[in-house]
């Protein structure tokens, strides 16, 4: 499977453009912390109940502390999820992130991959609910079932409205099919609170929301997810997939300064709208096909292949001709799919220097 951010496998990238962080980089408080205090983050053991950055994550959610597990990343707790549950069927609307496939084909569920429609610029619409492969294939059976969902999307970057989402989710507690929202994106977005499905875990026992520190706060090393859930039952499962001491010290410590960072996330909210932007119109002017979307990257369609020869330069973006749900489209269209990961204005400028000097 691959994944964005292998500059080991790839040797003298200057610029990867193929993660998706926040594009201001880390909070200044966090670089304090790991430069000025690694004797107490060194020399002892984790809180196994990270006591502090739970209550920290209660109050910026608004959500009981107990409601709240945290991992090392997104990653890992999806798998846990994949695990306490144990799925017979699960859905992933596709295109759509890589690691939801990998956790379900680890408890050997089936797998239903729904198509979105390219016509539509892959954006998940009612269909879901009103065709006969959607997610009516998961209602009415005895077995557990699962949705994955990504909102916005990776790697389109388009978000689901509001509306329809609510529809899913009370589809969903009807039939006891678990929902999985990743929402691992959604903090850098402008209007984020209205768009957060948190305000529909006291009412929905089968609601999972999964975030990490990773893309927001721009901290992929550090390893620092959370989820949260109102079903105690399922909370409990989910724990004891968990190895011990699941979150490092340095990973406590970095998430909780991470949230006293004031204004941060309002600055990368605003350097992701305007960067969003500049790329988009920079792709656009070169005739390319831009996918429309709010989340701190952008997908769109080369008519010529840039991945090799920007690799030459320097440069790593992602390629997206493999990913399901992509690759039948790349191959029907002679095309290929990319996506680009916002980073500083100066560095964006830089990109789209070497697209244009790529030969047609």
């Amino acid at each position: 499977m691959e994944h964005g951010g292998d500059i080991y496998g790839n040797k003298n990238i200057e610029l990867d453009f193929s993660v998706n962080l926040s594009p201001i980089g880390p909070p200044q408080e966090v670089c304090r912390l790991l430069t000025e205090d690694w004797t107490g983050i060194l020399t002892n053991y984790p809180d196994p109940e990270y006591r502090e950055l739970r209550q920290e994550l209660s109050q910026k959610l608004e959500l009981p502390e107990d409601w709240i597990l945290c991992g090392n990343g997104a990653s890992e707790l999806l798998m846990a999820v994949a695990q306490a549950v144990r799925p017979k069927r699960a859905m992933i609307p596709v295109p759509s992130y890589q690691g939801y496939e990998r956790a379900l084909q680890a408890v050997g569920a089936e797998i239903l991959f729904y198509q979105l429609d390219r016509e539509k610029g892959f954006a998940l619409t009612e269909d879901i609910l009103e065709r006969a492969d959607g997610l009516k294939k998961l209602a009415g059976t005895k077995e557990e079932t699962m949705l994955f969902l990504c909102n916005p999307n990776n790697p389109v970057g388009k978000c689901i409205e509001p509306a329809l989402l609510n529809k899913i989710a009370d589809y969903c507690k009807a039939n006891h099919i678990y929902l999985v929202m990743d929402e691992c994106y959604l903090d850098l977005l402008t209007d984020a609170q209205s768009r957060t499905m948190k305000r529909k875990l006291p009412e929905n026992p089968f609601l999972i929301i999964v975030n990490a520190f990773t893309k927001a706060y721009a901290l992929p090393g550090i390893r620092l997810g959370y989820l949260t859930t109102g079903n105690e039952e399922l909370r409990e499962g989910i724990r004891m997939q968990q190895p011990e001491w699941s979150v490092s010290m340095p990973a406590q410590r970095a998430g909780i300064a991470a949230l006293s960072s004031r204004g941060y996330l309002e600055e990368a909210r605003q350097a992701v709208q305007a960067e969003r932007e500049y790329i988009s119109g920079q792709l656009q002017e070169l005739g390319m096909k831009v996918f429309d979307g709010e989340a701190p990257f952008v997908m769109f369609l080369s008519g010529k292949e840039l991945y090799e020869p920007l690799k030459e330069k320097g440069i790593l973006i992602r390629r997206c001709d493999g990913i399901q749900g992509v690759k039948k489209h790349s191959e029907e269209e002679n095309g290929h799919y990319y996506r680009i990961g916002l980073r500083s204005h100066a560095e964006n400028v830089r990109l789209m220097k070497a697209i244009r000097e790529v030969p047609d």
